[in-house]
Parts: C-alpha cells; sequence; structure tokens
C-alpha cells in the first residue's frame, strides 16, 4: 500500500482544468455545480478502482457471536487481523457465507468473510477467545464522502491528473461527443494503471503462506 496522503489541489482548480479542455473557462452549457458532481463521481471510482483510501476499526470480538457490524462508511473490507489477549497478533484467511458451520474449531477465529455491512469470524469464538483483550482489525476501502468546490480532493496527488480527466470526459458525454469523451475515459484509465501496482496488483498468496 503507498502513501494514502490527499493530494492539497482543491477540486474548484479540476473544474478549472476541466474546463481547459472542454474550451469553455467560463460556466455555460457546463455549469459548476454538474463538473462538481462529476468530481465526485471521479472520486469514488478512483478509490473503488485502486483502494487507495484505507480505515481500520477494531472490534472486540463477544463470546459465541460471528457477526459484527461496521460503524464506518465503506467499500470493501480488505483484510482482517485477529488479535490474542497476549498481544499476538494473526491475519484471518478470507473464507465464505458457504463455509460457516463446516469448519472444525476449538473457538478461535481462523477465517472472515463479508456480510452486507458486517464482518463475519469462524469459528465463533468461544469464552477462552473472546471479551476483553480479544479484539478484530478490519482493514477497509474507505467510501469517500462529497466534498465541495473549495475542498482539497480526497484522493492522492498522483491522481490528479486522472480526475481532470474523469470530470472532462463526462463534460464531452454530457455534449455527444462520444469520441472525446472515450478519448478521456482512455486516458483517465491509463492515469490509473500508472500506478494501479502500487495499490492493487499484490500476488494471490496461499493458505499455507498466510498461516
Amino acid at each position: 500500500m503507498a502513501s494514502q496522503q490527499t493530494s492539497s489541489t482543491l477540486m474548484s482548480t479540476h473544474i478549472t482544468r476541466a474546463r481547459s479542455y472542454l474550451n469553455e473557462a467560463t460556466a455555460s452549457f457546463w455549469t459548476d455545480a454538474e463538473l462538481l458532481i462529476w468530481g465526485n463521481d471521479g472520486t469514488l471510482d478512483i478509490v473503488a478502482r485502486t483502494h487507495c483510501l484505507e480505515s481500520i476499526e477494531t472490534e472486540q470480538l463477544i463470546v459465541n457471536t460471528m457477526s459484527y457490524a461496521l460503524a464506518s462508511p465503506f467499500l470493501f473490507i480488505r483484510a482482517v487481523v485477529y488479535t490474542q489477549a497476549a498481544g499476538v497478533e494473526r491475519g484471518l484467511i478470507k473464507g465464505n457465507l458457504q463455509s460457516i458451520g463446516h469448519v472444525k474449531g476449538s473457538g478461535e477465529p481462523i477465517y472472515w468473510c463479508q456480510e452486507r455491512d458486517n464482518v463475519v469470524v469462524y469459528p465463533k469464538p468461544d469464552a477462552s477467545h473472546s471479551g476483553a483483550g480479544f479484539d478484530i482489525d478490519v482493514y477497509t476501502v474507505t467510501r469517500p464522502t462529497a466534498i465541495a468546490a473549495s475542498e482539497t480532493v480526497l484522493v492522492p496527488a498522483c491522481y490528479d491528473n486522472a480526475l481532470t480527466m474523469y470530470i472532462a470526459a463526462q463534460g464531452f458525454l454530457k455534449d455527444s461527443q462520444f469520441g472525446r469523451a472515450e478519448l478521456f475515459m482512455r486516458a483517465y484509465y491509463a492515469e490509473l494503471d500508472r500506478y494501479r501496482q502500487d495499490f492493487v496488483l499484490v500476488p494471490k498468496e496461499t493458505v499455507a503462506v498466510v498461516k
């Protein structure tokens, strides 16, 4: 995971840059309000594709309880780390809902999966693996909130140009300039691919590796 330090660029700057591509310096056909909407849409798309914003939420394990509701808005769960009372940490293995009840265990969580806005760990923690000091750290991809034009964008600086490309592409799409819209979307994807390896191209690990 690369640095999550967000760009210092204002959303209004992205709007101005997009207008230069649209060849409309002063709002007429394209309003600032709709360019702002596309800027926020682009931010969400970048975060969803690159996983560039991450949060950690800690939940204390409860005896005989598998499902824990996450309070913070998120797009995806990336990983879950289990901490024992002695401070020993172990990453849980990603499983699936169909495996619940079919996995033999001692009451110490081994696997995790997602169920709606909940994280599920199994086998169920028993009395020896729950309560004070027995926690899970849930690493999630943050769902970005909409911002105003006067605020700084929520993605890292390496995606500044990509966000401008996205806004311009949506503008050309509104004007039915489909060729230019496609051109700018290709430029948008190319910008993401330049840094994609830093965020999501992680080698798939075997169960043996993560045990």
